[in-house]
């Protein structure tokens, strides 16, 4: 076998190649597969926050801008 490969050493190569792209072909049909079983909603509930302005409004009005003298604790990271 090692005589063939010294003969024709760039097949060693393309047999390489060849099990690379077999096994991204694969992995790239096996997370399909997934998602076509555990498929993900194309849009969010009409009760969902997102999908209404006043989540960011009411964002806004609860907790004022920073000015330039507050600064935040360093052990309590902003919400």
């Amino acid at each position: 076998m090692s005589e063939f490969f010294q003969d024709h050493p760039m097949l060693l190569f393309a047999l390489e190649a060849g099990v690379a792209l077999l096994l991204l072909v694969f992995i790239v049909v096996w997370t399909m597969g997934t998602a076509k079983k555990n498929p993900r909603p194309l849009r969010a509930p009409a009760d969902h926050p997102s999908r209404s302005g006043e989540a960011v409004q009411r964002a806004d009005k609860a907790t004022p801008a920073p000015g330039p003298g507050t600064e935040q604790p360093k052990d309590n990271p902003p919400a």
